[in-house]
This record gives structure tokens, C-alpha cells and sequence, in this order.
């Protein structure tokens, strides 16, 4: 008689959650089901790109259904709301659609293990006026709604006299990588007829309120990163603490101002708000859960999480796993491993994470990052190489994901279908 599977419930499909249902389904002592709000995955290191046009996020937008199809796991769309430990159920909101009609109500999912990978957000720490002037970039629906603005900036920028001007608040990955991109899709506003004529339509700059530029950073990958900017005409503004965010300018704290048609704040990560309430777990500062060195939390060993919304300490070190797309990953290889064997009685090893390096790709002006095998064996790259390492990040995750051979397909797609630039759809 065949022992009946394990329920694994996994909740969020970002780059860890979604990994790991397509690498656990295919344990058959495991009954998989993957819990998202949305319908279809988006690789989130990628959400600059999207926002500035670069990419077609359609070719980077995978559904949940199709692939909980093709890889054997169940897909439940719905909004968590809770966990019930001692029941060993979570909690699904009611389902409405755009309209406010309910399409689902509440209803409660069981588990034998669940894993929370509900990632994180940007934080505005309070500042004034983000919430109501300024973008960020957690979501697709952020980064449509920073393009339609985008173009439209542009459009009056061509048709007027003043360049649009857009301060990007945070100098980490996702702000000077955004401020790159921007820079190339600038070109798809320049007036074919003149090549010799072509005025400036785009002023960027970049605030970091740190005394330096990518804080944290290895001071080679700073100083290519910078270079690359200034080349790139990117006005970079350092120790520059945002006070306040206006309609129509960016405040420092010691009343400098910044002119701004479009404020995009990228700085700052913290666990999803959603986390704090969904049961009763030892939480850091930053709104993450705490896990101990095998994912699990400290209050629970049958819940463990990863990604953005883990707080893992490892032994000897004094700061958590930073929240990267790379540590996520590396982090559901192990629980597609470690599950099945706690499951079976087994004890895993602890988790380990093993720091590949940091790539920053900045558009035309190409890509810099450090590569390491191993910590002490860190080397700088930039060029050709760090663009084809950039991107092979993305195609290892669309293998994880779609498997081989569809994996394969959708590079091929992603190569030979590349955006020119940003595609005009504004609505009137």
C-alpha cells in the first residue's frame, strides 16, 4: 500500500517560492501546493528593466496555472492572511474581481509543512510624502504605472524645451540599474530626421544618503558602477538624506532640493507588512522572520521560510543573509532536499550559503560585478563577461522553473525578441 504524500504548502511565487514547487513536486512522497495573489510570476530583479521598457515584461511573465501544470504541483490563487499552527492551516481571504464581485471566499488550506516565501518591499522609513509622490518598484503593477508616466514625461519633454527630470531616491541595485535602463530608453524618444540634432531629454539623478555610492558594496564594483554612471550622464548625490517627497521635488534634510517630475524611492528593504500578522513569530527589526540554520522558525518546526521574508543569522556571522534572488534560490535548492528528509524522519544538514558575487547591469554602459567561487577568490569583471553573467543569472532561474528543454525555449524567446525601447500605451 502506498503511503499517502505529505502536503507541502508553499506560500508566495517569487524566485524562491516558485523554484522550490517545481523542484519539490517532483518528490513523490510530496503533495504540492504554491499560494500567490496574482496569476502569473514575474522575475523581480528584472523590475527595472520593465519599468524603464528595456524588456517586455510578456516575455517574462510566466502563469502559475500553466506551470503548476507542466511540473505536477496544485496552484491556489488567493491573498494569505493567516496561519493556524495548531490546526496546521492558512488562511486565504475572500477573491474579488476588478469590479469588487467576490469570485472565491475565505477558505482554509491544510499542511504538513508549510514554507513562507511571501518576500519583502521597499520602506520609506516615514519619510514625508513617499507614500503619495513617489514610486516604488515591488510589483508589475509598479513598474506599468512608472512607464505609463515615463513616456509621458518624455512625450512632453520632446514637444518642450526643459528635459524630464526623474531623482531616483537609493543608489543600491535596483536604482542605479533603473537610472541605466532609463538612459537607453531615452533613445526612443530622439528625432530620427536629425541625428546631429538630438538635445538632451532626460535628467537623472541618483540621491543615496550614505556617505558613498552603493553602500555595502566592494569599493572596485563602486567605482565601476560610478564610472559607468558619469559616462552614462548620471548625476549621483551622496549623504543626501531625503527629508520630504513633493509633487514636484525632493527634499534633503539640510534643505537642498531636487526638481522632480518623477520620484521613484528605492531605498530600504524590509519583510512584507502581511508577515507581522500571519501567526505568532520571533521577528527581526526589519519585519523578517527569524529562522534558525535550517530555515525553520524558532517557534515552529514544521514552518520554515526563505527568500525576503527569512531572517537567517548564519553561526559566526554578526548580520542576516542579505535579500538577494540569489540567496533565495540557493536557499529552495536546499529545502527541496531538506523537506523531504525531515519529513522522513531524517535530520538535514544545515543550510549554507555560498556568495556568488554581485552583477550590476547599467544598460548601454555594460555590466561590472564581482565573481567568486569562493570569498577570498573575489574578482572584479566587467564588460562582456559581466553582462553574459548578469543574464545568466535569469536563465539558470527560467531552468529551475520551466525545466530543460521549455527553459531553453523561453531564452531563446527572451535572445531573439529583445524591446527597443519602451512601448507607447498610454490611455487617454
Amino acid at each position: 500500500m502506498q503511503a499517502q504524500r505529505k502536503r507541502v504548502l508553499i506560500l508566495g511565487g517569487g524566485a524562491g517560492g516558485l523554484e522550490l514547487a517545481a523542484e519539490l513536486a517532483a518528490d513523490k512522497s510530496c503533495a504540492v501546493t504554491l499560494v500567490d495573489a496574482v496569476s502569473t510570476h514575474l522575475w523581480k530583479p528584472r523590475l527595472h528593466e520593465f519599468a524603464a521598457g528595456t524588456v517586455n515584461s510578456t516575455l517574462a511573465e510566466i502563469s502559475f496555472y500553466m506551470l503548476a501544470k507542466m511540473r505536477g504541483f496544485r496552484f491556489e490563487q488567493g491573498r494569505v492572511e493567516a496561519i493556524d499552527r495548531a490546526a496546521k492551516t492558512v488562511r486565504l481571504g475572500d477573491m474579488h474581481d476588478q469590479d469588487g464581485r467576490l469570485l472565491t471566499p475565505a477558505r482554509n488550506l491544510s499542511y504538513d509543512v508549510c514554507v513562507v516565501a511571501l518576500g519583502g518591499v521597499t520602506t520609506d522609513f516615514g519619510t514625508e510624502g513617499v507614500a503619495e509622490h513617489a514610486i516604488r518598484l515591488d510589483t508589475k503593477t509598479d513598474a506599468d504605472e512608472f512607464r505609463e508616466l515615463f513616456i509621458a514625461a518624455m512625450i512632453a519633454a520632446r514637444a518642450g524645451a526643459d528635459p524630464a527630470r526623474i531623482v531616483i531616491i537609493g543608489s543600491g541595485a535596483t536604482g542605479t540599474e533603473l537610472a541605466a535602463h532609463l538612459r537607453l530608453s531615452e533613445q526612443a524618444f530622439f528625432e530620427p530626421e536629425d541625428e546631429r540634432a538630438r538635445r538632451k531629454l532626460l535628467d537623472l539623478t541618483i540621491l543615496e544618503a550614505a556617505p558613498e555610492l552603493m553602500p555595502g558594496a566592494n569599493g572596485e564594483l563602486r567605482t565601476g558602477v560610478a564610472d559607468r554612471l558619469k559616462a552614462l550622464d548620471v548625476s549621483v548625490e551622496t549623504g543626501a538624506r531625503v527629508a520630504a517627497v513633493t509633487a514636484s521635488e525632493v527634499r534633503s534634510a539640510d534643505g537642498k532640493s531636487w526638481p522632480a517630475d518623477i520620484a521613484v524611492w528605492a531605498a530600504g528593504l524590509v519583510g512584507h507588512p502581511c508577515l507581522k500578522g500571519l501567526a505568532d513569530f520571533e521577528m527581526d527589526r526589519k519585519g523578517r522572520i527569524v529562522v534558525d540554520d535550517r530555515l525553520r522558525t524558532t517557534v515552529d518546526p514544521a514552518i520554515y521560510v526563505l527568500g525576503d521574508a527569512a531572517s537567517h543569522t548564519p553561526a559566526g556571522a554578526a548580520m542576516p543573509l542579505p535579500p538577494t534572488a540569489q540567496c533565495a534560490s540557493q536557499q529552495a535548492d536546499y529545502l527541496a532536499s531538506a523537506i523531504p528528509k525531515a519529513l522522513a524522519g531524517e535530520t538535514p544538514g544545515p543550510f549554507v550559503f555560498r556568495d556568488k558575487g554581485k552583477l550590476v547591469s547599467l544598460g548601454r554602459a555594460g555590466s561590472v560585478g564581482l565573481i567568486g567561487f569562493a570569498r577570498k577568490d573575489d574578482f572584479y569583471v566587467a564588460g562582456q563577461f559581466a553582462t553574459a553573467a548578469y543574464h545568466a543569472l535569469q536563465r539558470q532561474h527560467q531552468w529551475a522553473v520551466l525545466g530543460p528543454l521549455r527553459g531553453t525555449v523561453a531564452i531563446v524567446a527572451d535572445v531573439i525578441s529583445p524591446a527597443r525601447g519602451p512601448a507607447l500605451k498610454l490611455h487617454g
